[in-house]
């Protein structure tokens, strides 16, 4: 009978600590710049980056995640306070192991300087679809950084998650959230809108697939099959290149902007690949990214430049 009871306990405890074991999807650190705050306010952050932390790894976000968590960074610069109402600029970040490397992409690189939310001491964050103006945002860029990451990995298969997010900022729209307006541009300008509205536009569906192909035929492959991951790069490049001249739009894609904001020092590392072509590679490079247009043309000049020389 002892015997029995034991292995009832074994099985019981089991059972509750199964759950709790479950890998999460996130690996996420939260850090805080409290400079421009009184040190009354700061001690009201005393426990927001763990309270922020939990929230974003204790949950379950998806119902089909597998492999490592995602690692990723949430930077918070409290720029002013009012009581309990904050104003925010917020640094967003997150990569993805490359297959069979110790290399990583950057998968998601936004800066959104339009956060405010109310917060006090001890606050409890809760999950759900209402509007909140702390949570709305941490949910917001979670799904993103999931759907950015599914979507490397299976073609399109992110657009769950980018539903979801675009399904936030309807509701943050809604709410006369700030931060959510839905702000037109002319140069591909970011907003939380803007960017969610661009990666569910139909018309970018191909250019979500070669962002596929850029990274699970290029990019996994360059350790195990280099010539195959430099065509397939080549490819990518070209044909971004081909639907931009195609299309006017493209131009003002905040979805393709933030993708060369998240990408631009790799591209350019990734010209060690066409040592023959680094000139005309560059070329599609600022075509295609303007915005880091004195980035590329400064990296092209150290390609081109002979290893070893003085100059002279």
């Amino acid at each position: 009978m002892k015997r029995i009871f034991l292995l009832i306990l074994i099985t019981v405890a089991l059972q509750l600590r199964g759950p709790a074991a479950r890998a999460q999807e996130l690996d996420a650190q939260v850090n805080l710049n409290l400079s421009a705050l009184s040190e009354t306010d700061r001690q009201t952050f005393a426990s927001f980056k763990h309270d922020v932390e939990s929230y974003l790894n204790n949950y379950t976000w998806t119902t089909n995640f597998s492999g490592e968590r995602i690692r990723c960074s949430f930077q918070f610069n409290i720029v002013s306070g009012n009581g309990s109402d904050y104003s925010v600029q917020l640094f967003v970040t997150s990569s993805r192991p490359l297959y069979k490397s110790d290399q990583v992409s950057t998968m998601a690189r936004f800066f959104d300087a339009n956060v405010q939310f109310s917060y006090y001491r001890g606050q409890e964050l809760q999950h759900g679809n209402n509007y909140r103006s702390l949570e709305s945002v941490l949910d917001f860029y979670t799904n993103i950084i999931l759907g950015l990451d599914y979507d490397s990995y299976k073609e399109l298969s992110g657009t769950p998650y980018f539903q979801q997010a675009l399904t936030l900022a309807i509701v943050g729209t809604a709410a006369n959230g700030n931060g959510w307006q839905r702000d037109v541009t002319s140069i591909g300008t970011y907003s939380r809108v803007g960017y969610i509205e661009d990666a569910m536009n139909a018309n970018n569906r191909a250019f979500r697939s070669l962002i596929f192909n850029y990274h699970y035929s290029g990019l996994d492959m360059l350790s195990s099959k280099p010539e195959l991951a430099r065509v397939e790069i080549g490819t990518v490049i070209d044909s971004l290149v081909s639907l931009k001249r195609q299309s006017s739009a493209a131009g003002r894609s905040v979805y393709l902007r933030a993708f060369f904001e998240s990408k631009y020092p790799e591209l350019s590392d990734l010209a060690r690949l066409f040592p023959d072509n680094a000139a005309s590679y560059f070329l599609k490079l600022g075509y295609l990214d303007p915005v880091h247009q004195n980035y590329y043309e400064d990296a092209k000049a150290k390609a081109l430049t002979p290893s070893g020389g003085d100059g002279q």
